[in-house]
């Protein structure tokens, strides 16, 4: 401990001050270490990325629908393929499906039509795993909130996207919609750089 005496005379006015402070010696230089031992995440950035650049939206439109099931290879799907007609776009910014709208009208059925909810993260180490985009799903004009959509990615690149879709439709919709033979649509989109 170390004890620090200071003195002042102010002489005119008579007055002696004598202050005394006590300090302690080891207040920071000797306070016990203390031990980590923690793991750090080391971050790393891939050679070719720029961590300053802003992400950029991607747009594309779709140019192709090829029904896959109910119909698969059977005449009613050779009849049906020309009378398909589709509309829609989808938006990834940095590997994510920011937006997504599609409408189908298959000959003289109710149009069907599902508009994504939520961004949907595309999985990047394996360019064909499925992942499920949610959104509302649209048939003749009555809507299911919540509906889930299976997307498997097939080709993504700055040009051109390539989906495999499959979608359940809702017991509410089906009742509904007697018009639709089927409970469980899949097909396979191909989509076009704007």
């Amino acid at each position: 401990m170390t004890i620090v005496h200071a003195r002042s005379s102010w002489r005119a006015l008579g007055v002696v001050a004598t202050v005394s402070a006590a300090l302690p010696l080891c207040l920071v230089g000797c306070a016990p270490s203390v031990e980590h031992d923690a793991n750090a995440a080391e971050l790393r950035a891939a050679p070719d990325s720029n961590l300053l650049t802003v992400p950029v939206d991607r747009t594309y439109d779709v140019t192709e629908i090829n029904l896959i099931a109910p119909l698969g290879s059977s005449a009613l799907h050779e009849a049906l393929g020309e009378r398909i007609s589709s509309t829609g776009t989808m938006v990834v910014r940095d590997g994510m499906i920011m937006s997504a709208e599609l409408q189908v009208v298959i000959d003289d059925m109710p149009e069907a039509s599902y508009v994504q909810t939520k961004p949907t993260m595309l999985v990047r180490d394996d360019i064909e795993e499925t992942v499920t985009s949610v959104g509302t799903l649209s048939v003749g004009g009555l809507a299911q909130p919540n509906t889930s959509v299976e997307l498997k990615p097939t080709e993504l690149g700055e040009d051109q996207a390539q989906f495999d879709v499959t979608f359940a439709i809702p017991d509410n919709l089906l009742v509904s919609t007697a018009g639709l033979p089927f409970d469980e649509i899949s097909a396979h989109l191909v989509l076009t750089a704007q």
